[in-house]
């Protein structure tokens, strides 16, 4: 083990373990997997033992219920799949809380959707609750609310949703466990000389391409693939936290920790975020979005200024007043995040008119920017 990554991993003291559900869920005899889980109770007992925090992100309700409902691959049919969600996730904490009691350590269950990211206070009110957990050693145990979730409130996958959770908590280290060994410099299911990469000081688009295309997904009972896994990695380690990629039917979590567990180690930039820097630009989910010309790009990126509505060129979906949504350029590239001081469909009445048409047309005491530059972000 490096002297580096022994360091930064002895010292990681808040700790989110995204568990994938291929290793949770065993499709061909259709059951959760209960003796991998208690070994990964005690794992995690061993690092809660050491003094870390351990929060858990879950995967595998839906791949549990269609075990449970007989289906071999996961329903197309949004109201099929969220069945599946509520049945397994019953069968899945029921495993989680009889295998950590085994262990002496309690769980508590979290439900999340996009919506709690979005709105600033129940964003702020779940940090609460998973602190107050956290401080009586309660392992949290967080999935999205597959059951009723649709797509405009849905997180994504539970990559996403392990990357979200680590940032709102401003964890040291995300473990995603996968049934892969970690990054390799090619496709290893193609090219059997693809060599596994220990060390990722940083994920530059070169990086992201050894992950695949966007939207290639993982198997029958899996949602993300690599891709989303590098994506999610990505958004931790710009914001300051350190991410390791292993194989979980292979590794378990205090063997990352205290051993020389094998894997792929990604450096946190040296830069940290602080949490509203954190939740702007990553944490949440845009509601909507605005195109800007290349005058208001130049005015956000060079003079650090606030988004006026005569830069929007085009607004797309609906969004309210107090939404974050996302600034592109004409190419439809990301250029800001920020929250709206005004909802799309005055916007489209004043977009393209200077300020001082703007005051004519809505009154002076409407605001002039339809973001402030301190509720921006720019990348």
């Amino acid at each position: 083990m490096s002297e580096l990554r022994k360091n930064i991993l002895d010292e990681s003291k808040r700790v989110v373990i995204k568990i994938g559900s291929r290793i949770l869920v065993d499709s061909a005899k259709c059951c959760v997997r209960t003796r991998y889980i208690q070994r990964l109770a005690d794992s995690v007992a061993q690092l809660m033992e050491a003094g870390k925090e351990v929060v858990l992100v879950t995967s595998g309700a839906v791949a549990t219920g269609m075990a449970e409902l007989g289906y071999k691959e996961k329903p197309t049919v949004m109201a099929e799949k969220q069945a599946c969600a509520a049945v397994g996730q019953i069968d899945l904490i029921y495993a989680y809380r009889e295998m950590f009691r085994w262990v002496q350590l309690s769980v508590g269950q979290i439900l999340l959707s996009a919506d709690d990211f979005r709105n600033r206070q129940r964003y702020k009110n779940l940090q609460n609750t998973i602190e107050a957990m956290l401080a009586h050693k309660i392992v949290p145990i967080i999935n999205e609310n597959d059951s009723l979730a649709v797509a405009e409130i849905k997180v994504g996958d539970n990559d996403k949703l392990s990357s979200d959770v680590a940032l709102f908590l401003d964890a040291d280290l995300l473990l995603i466990f996968t049934d892969e060994n970690g990054l390799f410099d090619d496709n290893p299911k193609k090219n059997p000389k693809a060599r596994l990469l220990r060390f990722v000081p940083e994920i530059t688009p070169a990086v992201l391409a050894l992950a695949g295309k966007p939207g290639e997904a993982g198997s029958a009972v899996s949602t993300g693939g690599m891709r989303s896994k590098l994506e999610a990695i990505r958004n931790v380690t710009k914001s300051g936290c350190n991410a390791f990629l292993a194989n979980g039917l292979k590794v378990l979590p205090h063997e990352v920790v205290f051993e020389n567990a094998e894997g792929t180690f990604f450096a946190a930039s040296k830069k940290k975020l602080n949490s509203r820097q954190r939740w702007l630009s990553f944490v949440t989910t845009p509601r909507g979005s605005v195109l800007v010309d290349d005058g208001g790009v130049k005015a956000l990126r060079e003079k650090h200024s606030s988004l006026l509505p005569v830069g929007v060129v085009q607004v797309q979906k609906h969004f309210d007043k107090g939404d974050l949504i996302e600034v592109l350029d004409l190419a439809k590239n990301p250029v800001a995040r920020g929250v709206a001081k005004f909802d799309s469909e005055t916007l489209k009445l004043v977009m393209k008119k200077k300020t001082s048409q703007v005051k004519e047309f809505l009154g002076k005491d409407f605001p002039e920017e339809l973001i402030h530059k301190n509720d921006l972000v720019v990348f």
